[in-house]
């Protein structure tokens, strides 16, 4: 796999390997986009949305996490992405990027409400399955555990009350926030317990999480972060948290400023303490 080149993408300081170079855009890369998504945990590439709702992609793509057919090969130049789709056009809105080093998936919110993935599925992060099937009745496309275009979530559609308020991809799982602000909706790795879901499924397909929704106090925003997923309060204050959720200060302190920048919390653009 060819290198990418040093002056555009990478920089010295890895949030969780601090000896190893970590792939990083030059502010001038995100400026000519409307909305970004930058790694959290050790994923090594991003996604950009332009004023015309057009999406871009750059960085590491051996598992298709920038959503073209590209072979595995990496850009160090944004392109656009591709989708698996008959519509002319999608206009995008939000973007999103997870995983870690050796893995990446990648979001996509469309001006409808339709989330769109694409990346690894190994452990059916992209949530493409129906949950009446289970993990046992799920067929990877083509026999591969990735996909290199974006595809529609229709099973999340069809389960969610309302629409989409936040999204947050982990190293293996996603989740969703519901515009109601009490359900939350997880797909993917689940057996640390990142999912909240009893018994600690191995994997899940789309479904309600009880330990993360909240019949209570509003949920502002969700984080995913490795192996550890939580709820935010309005002002960034921690309201649920369940999996492995050790060592995850400085990406939490990263959510909460991605949550406050879209104006989902009602506090300035600061961590929590």
């Amino acid at each position: 796999m060819k290198k990418l080149q040093r002056s555009f993408l990478e920089a010295p300081n890895a949030l969780h390997e601090p000896n190893k170079p970590t792939l990083q855009p030059p502010d001038s890369a995100m400026k000519p986009f409307i909305f970004s998504a930058k790694p959290n945990d050790g994923a090594k590439h991003f996604l950009g949305i332009t004023s015309r709702g057009e999406a871009l992609s750059w960085g590491k793509n051996n598992l298709g996490q920038l959503g073209r057919d590209t072979g595995g090969s990496n850009s160090k130049e944004p392109k656009p992405v591709e989708c698996e789709s008959n519509e002319t056009t999608i206009h995008f809105v939000k973007a999103y990027v997870g995983g870690c080093s050796e893995s990446g998936h990648s979001a996509l919110l469309d001006s409808k409400g339709f989330l769109w993935l694409a990346g690894c599925d190994r452990w059916q992060q992209l949530g493409l399955g129906s949950s009446a099937g289970g993990s046992s009745g799920y067929t990877w496309n083509q026999g591969r555990v990735w996909r290199n275009k974006f595809v529609r979530n229709e099973f999340l559609a069809s389960k969610m009350e309302g629409s989409i308020r936040d999204v947050s991809l982990g190293g293996d799982h996603t989740i969703v926030l519901s515009s109601n602000q009490r359900d939350v909706y997880v797909f993917g790795k689940g057996g640390d317990g990142q999912l909240g879901l009893d018994g600690k499924p191995f994997v899940s397909a789309p479904t309600r999480s009880k330990t993360l929704s909240s019949s209570g106090t509003k949920i502002a925003a969700v984080c995913a972060m490795k192996h550890c997923s939580l709820t935010l309060d309005d002002q960034g204050k921690t309201l649920a948290k369940t999996g492995r959720c050790s060592h995850v200060v400085q990406s939490l302190e990263q959510c909460i400023r991605r949550a406050a920048s879209q104006r989902l919390l009602n506090r300035d653009n600061k961590a929590a303490s």
